[in-house]
């Protein structure tokens, strides 16, 4: 089948970190490389001063901020990568064969001296970035999947007649949903992408944040979408309805899907089931 994987959203993230934090946890920093310096962001371009940094740190903590993969270590600082089209994150016992971005070694952890390679692989649009850690902020902007974003905080986040896809994704008031799972999120709520945030109903709030919860719940259970790779090396199960699926016919009324581009992003809904 062919995939038409996009960037990974908040569903991926959250399984890579959830993977990782059973495999690396506790584990010391022994080297680092980085072939491509372009994609550090801090300390900007600077490899040398990347790679210095990490040296012999130990990973404590590994989560998830929207789309965002943190890897928290020992000096109150985080190894923070920001996931780009195709990128990939595996552990294993041995050197990548052939590296395309960055890889760590590490040694230690709970079975005592085993050493793994940590690699950050397919860098296309990715960032890596040392930053200083501290706890999230109370929000805005808050996480797509925090257990306060009901209808009714949705609806106190909404500002003038930007469309419900674009205030999904607007990382000001929501972190972690994209160009993707926006498409499935408004699909599921029955509601049109380009209808005005600030007409909706308190019920049509109430049903967009259902919505939201529902499909990223599913497609974390599933491993993310089709076509991503855990860094245990199994792939997500999670099969988009809506995205990429243009002229389809809807799966819930039967009626062929239609495609719009913005910006050079693609947007799917059902004329029926979504309309203005």
């Amino acid at each position: 089948m062919d995939y038409h994987r996009g960037m990974p959203e908040l569903p991926e993230v959250e399984v890579c970190a959830r993977g990782l934090a059973r495999l690396v946890n506790g584990y010391r920093v022994d080297e680092a490389r980085c072939t491509q310096a372009g994609r550090i962001v801090n300390p900007k371009g600077d490899a040398a001063a990347w790679v210095a940094g990490l040296a012999g740190r130990t990973l404590v903590d590994v989560a998830r901020r929207g789309k965002r993969l943190i890897l928290r270590l020992d000096d109150d600082r985080a190894l923070v990568f920001g996931f780009g089209l195709w990128a990939e994150v595996t552990v294993s016992d041995a050197e990548p064969e052939e590296l395309h971005g960055a890889v760590l070694w590490l040694t230690g952890g709970p079975d005592g001296g085993v050493r793994r390679a940590l690699a950050f692989d397919k860098l296309a649009l990715s960032t890596l970035s040392l930053e200083a850690w501290g706890p999230p902020a109370a929000g805005p902007p808050y996480d797509a999947l925090d257990r306060r974003v009901d209808g009714t905080a949705l609806g106190a986040l909404a500002r003038g007649r930007a469309g419900l896809k674009a205030f999904l994704t607007d990382e000001r008031f929501l972190l972690g949903v994209g160009n993707g799972y926006s498409d499935e999120i408004l699909w599921e709520a029955r509601l049109h992408p380009r209808q005005p945030a600030g007409s909706l109903a308190p019920e049509e709030w109430a049903r967009l944040a259902q919505a939201m919860r529902r499909t990223l719940e599913a497609a974390v259970a599933a491993g993310g979408e089709a076509g991503f790779l855990d860094p245990f090396g199994a792939a997500g199960r999670y099969e988009r309805r809506i995205h990429h699926h243009g002229g389809d016919p809807c799966p819930r009324c039967g009626q062929p899907l239609a495609a719009l581009t913005s910006g050079g992003r693609e947007t799917d809904y059902c004329p029926a089931c979504q309309g203005l």
